[in-house]
């Protein structure tokens, strides 16, 4: 074809020349082809930052933990007490040790104190859940022995109070049981011939362990005294005279007694008079003679055969 393409020969070669309809398409193919490209290549992207996100959404893609995660989560594999057993174990020896070495203990605490216990379980069990996104799981090993140890500390608390208690009450009744003598032997030593006087107190029967001193005995503390006279009475008038002596005498002091046991033993008399309570104590010297309780010996010699007598026929009987 003459008019689309022309053949040259110059000194032997060869000249091809192209229409100009092929030169302008091949011009416009060249220009449409980096948008092409431009456009397949955002499309791939769009694709590709798609799929990443899906795949980092459901959870295939894993971030490393870090190092509290990894600790929740051996926790949480272990499964729940593991925690409140470790702070329950702190939290009462903690308790126990403030109480060893504390100069006015109260062993109660860890029994006041062990509600705490069930708090830290319902912490953990919540925190538990929170993390699992439901899923619970016991160590029954460890909650076992969280409960062990509280109902021991407790027990153990409980038992400490009352000998400590009971140590403080006592040396507490001894304390005041010393005063009250040295008062009254000094008041009392010329009323009467006493030859012995015994005390016993009885402070705080409830035994709350309550301290006090001689001025804050109360009606509800319980005094005894106990007192032997010397010499010779001849009438239980005269007991009773003397026994008066020593009820006023305390009364005076202001010191509240609550029982009173007088006796006087000689070679032919034996007295004996029990005031038991306050109302007997306002009764009158005749009035307490009667209560007197009086025996008259005639022959002691009779009564040291008697007895020697007994003893014999309880030897015989033994062998």
């Amino acid at each position: 074809m003459a008019d689309d393409q022309k053949e040259k020969s110059n000194n032997g070669g060869v000249i091809t020349e192209n229409s100009p309809e092929t030169a302008i398409s091949s011009e416009e193919n060249a220009s449409e082809l980096p948008v092409i490209d431009k456009q397949l290549l955002d499309a791939l992207d769009e694709i590709l930052e798609k799929r990443s996100r899906d795949f980092y959404n459901s959870g295939n893609l894993k971030r490393p933990l870090t190092v509290s995660e990894r600790f929740a989560k051996g926790i949480v594999k272990k499964g729940v007490g593991i925690i409140s057993l470790s702070l329950i174990l702190i939290l009462f020896g903690v308790i126990m040790i403030c109480c060893l070495f504390s100069e006015a203990p109260d062993y109660l605490l860890p029994l006041k104190l062990s509600p705490v216990a069930a708090i830290l379980l319902g912490i953990e069990i919540l925190v538990t859940l929170l993390i699992t996104h439901g899923r619970l799981k016991f160590n029954i090993i460890s909650v076992i022995i969280s409960a062990l140890l509280v109902a021991g500390c407790c027990t153990m608390g409980v038992l400490l109070n009352h000998s400590y208690n009971q140590d403080k009450i006592e040396y507490n009744n001894r304390s005041i049981a010393a005063e009250i003598y040295d008062r009254s032997y000094k008041e009392l030593r010329y009323v009467a011939d006493i030859e012995a006087m015994n005390i016993k107190v009885d402070l705080n029967p409830d035994g709350t362990g309550v301290t006090k001193g001689i001025e804050a005995l109360s009606a509800g503390d319980n005094i005894t005294v106990d007192v032997e006279f010397g010499g010779v009475y001849s009438t239980p008038r005269a007991f009773a005279e003397d026994c008066k002596k020593i009820m006023d005498g305390f009364r005076i002091m202001g010191i509240d007694i609550s029982d009173f046991h007088f006796v006087n033993q000689s070679a032919f008399h034996s007295y004996k008079l029990n005031v038991e309570g306050k109302f007997l104590q306002d009764y009158s010297e005749s009035r307490l003679a009667e209560q007197v309780d009086h025996i008259y010996i005639e022959d002691t010699g009779y009564l040291e055969d008697l007895e020697d007598l007994e003893n014999s026929e309880d030897t015989e009987n033994s062998d």
